[in-house]
């Protein structure tokens, strides 16, 4: 540590990066100022008297009690489909973990299968990935439903079999990983006498965990608060995510806005809790990438 601080003080700017530094830093704090406030401002709302917030009191302390009891209406206000907020908190954390790992197990297989052998179509393969990146396809949703129509997948867990095509931006940073791990590992199990899956699950694998560790946090991160799967393909499963937009949906002329505002209070604790927890990580997996062939 006292290497570290002397180092720190020996690293010394210029006038024009320091001014650059101070911009900089004044805009991150009020950038961040901006979020702190849009949260403070929820949880204040959620403390208020319906007939109170709708008279215009959006912005100060409650007048007079502090209705905590706006948190337990959540679970007799928010139904959706007959299914309470406990029931769409269930489904909301089976559909997440599914629509995270599989698609994380398809990739790490279809990334190892790119990176370490040579096939017939291997450059396709990854001139296909890069496009589906680059290239919005809005045209493919009335075809996909129709698909998972027809294949009668829908209301169903094997909904998620749709999640295995492995390619996305997960492949592209799991093809850099792989070229970048020493091959000498598996050439030296070889040689003891190990194959092809030995390697990839006893050798391999164990090296890509910190990284798919992250892959698995982000993107349970952001499948928890998204709407669109459960709607379309899953609405006899409403998630907590579905829950709230069809209850703003529904609701909009007499909606209980402080207890959707404790709804949303509850439904982000998952999501901030790890990120709380996994930060420094997150952080550090945000700087890993490269479209390396």
């Amino acid at each position: 540590m006292k290497m570290r601080s002397k180092i720190a003080r020996r690293i010394k700017r210029t006038r024009g990066e320091a001014i650059v530094f101070g911009i900089m830093f004044a805009f991150l704090v009020i950038y961040t100022a901006t979020f702190v406030y849009a949260y403070a401002v929820t949880l204040i709302n959620t403390l208020k008297d319906p007939l109170e917030y709708a008279l215009g009191n959006t912005y100060k302390l409650p007048e007079g009690k502090w209705h905590w009891e706006n948190y337990l209406e959540v679970f007799d206000l928010l139904v959706i489909n007959g299914t309470g907020y406990v029931g769409m908190f269930f489904n909301s954390l089976w559909e997440t973990l599914l629509g995270t790992i599989v698609p994380i197990i398809a990739t790490v297989m279809s990334s190892y299968a790119y990176a370490r052998y040579k096939f017939f179509g291997r450059k396709a393969v990854y001139f296909i990935a890069i496009i589906l990146l680059t290239i919005s396809l809005p045209g493919s949703l009335p075809a996909t439903y129709k698909l998972y129509g027809d294949l009668k997948l829908m209301n169903s867990p094997l909904f998620y079999i749709g999640a295995t095509a492995g390619l996305g931006s997960n492949f592209i940073v799991m093809c850099g990983f792989w070229n970048s791990v020493s091959w000498e590992y598996g050439e030296a199990a070889f040689v003891d006498g190990a194959n092809d899956v030995t390697v990839f699950f006893r050798i391999m694998i164990p090296q890509a965990l910190p990284l798919v560790g992250i892959m698995f946090l982000l993107g349970f991160m952001g499948g928890w608060t998204e709407a669109n799967t459960s709607m379309l393909y899953l609405p006899e499963y409403p998630t907590i995510a579905y829950g709230l937009f069809e209850y703003e949906r529904s609701t909009k002329m007499n909606m209980n806005y402080p207890v959707y505002f404790a709804g949303l209070v509850l439904t982000a604790i998952p999501s901030i809790t790890l990120y709380a927890i996994f930060q420094d990580r997150i952080m550090t997996a945000m700087n890993i990438g490269g479209l390396k062939g």
